[in-house]
């Protein structure tokens, strides 16, 4: 007996399952057709520890197909993902493919007040709001919309007094038993930002946007007027070996990363038009408009998930992704737990192996401390004010 699931479909990707049940050790050949034409086949054998803990074989039965990129047309079609002949429960299902065919939009008119604003959640990020701050501030940043979920140490204090300056707002975001904390935050930034920012951008506070080849995100963002939003690549910084916290910035402390076609780069986060985001994301967001694009105008989706998007040698911008830092802070910003998951739920607390998987020290990569001078006089100016 046959049976699986058609899970999603991402960009290019179309994922899910197909087990034999009357066979378990079978891989099985699974099929998808759009309008009727078959478009992608493969074999069911991707392992998923999910589909084994649910008694799924050896869990070894997932799937990911990719479509070809003629099938990418930005219209509705149905998509039937059949395994011998019969579709896999979820479809048939109506579905409107991805338009990867990249076309410029107009500028929007008039042209928002604020030039770059940074839509973020933070709890408990005392040690690290000044310098993350004051170094986006000397980056260009214009901009800071701060949702505070919940923070138990000086966070809410720090955001309140600079938002008395005009230039952050500091939204108190209770976690609420029914939602989880970020994307609702994200989705609250849109709708404040919505008409006053030309762009913004969805990062976290252990995330520093780098320009490479000059020292001004805007600068970059004036060659990308035409696309509905710009993707960053991620570059995962490792601790360096480092057991505790010690003395200095972040971006002093952690200079070594993972090298830039390792898998863990393959993530990217995100900078949009506020007024196109119809569904916001965590790594990307749905456009009502216009096209998510990476620095080469490659369109988000071309390699499959939109999310997973890879950036090779990116020379524009880069997301430096301070994920590890030492075990010591390590062991902190795991047990506070994270914004995309409910207080109790079982992926609320990371588990270790996210930090080990993510400690990678392949290449030393100091470009960043070219700001280091200018960080701390803003970080001065900054503590000042408090």
């Amino acid at each position: 007996m046959i049976y699986g699931h058609f899970d999603r479909l991402a960009g290019r990707h179309v994922a899910g399952w197909a087990f034999n049940r009357t066979i378990p050790n079978q891989r099985l050949t699974v099929r998808v057709l759009v309008d009727g034409v078959e478009q992608a086949a493969a074999i069911a054998d991707q392992y998923r520890p999910d589909l084994e803990d649910a008694g799924i074989g050896d869990g070894a039965h997932a799937f990911t197909l990719v479509l070809p990129p003629q099938a990418m047309d930005g219209k509705p079609h149905q998509l039937v993902v059949e395994v011998e002949g019969a579709p896999l429960l979820g479809t048939p299902v109506d579905v409107v493919l991805p338009n990867l065919h990249y076309s410029p939009l107009p500028a929007p008119n008039p042209v928002p007040p604020i030039g770059l604003a940074i839509c973020a959640i933070a709890k408990d990020e005392d040690s690290y709001l000044l310098e993350w701050l004051a170094y986006h501030r000397v980056v260009g940043v214009d901009h800071f919309v701060i949702f505070d979920n919940d923070s138990s140490d000086a966070t809410s204090r720090i955001l309140s007094r600079l938002s008395q300056q005009g230039w952050l707002d500091h939204v108190p975001w209770p976690t609420q038993p029914d939602r989880t904390p970020q994307e609702p935050a994200y989705q609250e930034g849109v709708r404040r930002l919505n008409g006053r920012a030309r762009w913004v951008a969805f990062i976290d506070l252990d995330e520093f946007i780098q320009p490479l080849g000059n020292d001004d995100v805007r600068i970059v963002l004036a060659d990308y007027q035409g696309v509905g939003g710009l993707m960053l690549p991620w570059r995962i910084f490792g601790s360096g070996g480092r057991q505790v916290a010690g003395e200095g910035l972040v971006m002093e402390r952690f200079t070594w990363r993972a090298a830039e076609d390792h898998p863990v780069n393959a993530t990217v986060k995100t900078i949009a038009r506020p007024e196109l985001v119809a569904r916001v994301g965590v790594h990307t967001p749905g456009l009502s408009a216009g096209f998510l694009v990476d620095e080469n105008f490659t369109v988000a989706g071309a390699h499959g998930d939109p999310d997973r998007h890879v950036v090779p040698q990116a020379r524009r911008l880069v997301l430096n992704h301070y994920f590890c830092k030492s075990w010591q802070e390590w062991e902190r910003k795991r047990d506070r737990g994270i914004a995309t998951a409910l207080p109790g739920s079982p992926t609320h607390i990371r588990p270790d192996s996210h930090f080990h998987s993510h400690d990678v020290n392949d290449v030393e990569d100091k470009t960043i401390l070219r700001f280091r001078d200018r960080v701390r006089a803003e970080m001065q100016r900054l503590a000042a004010a408090l």
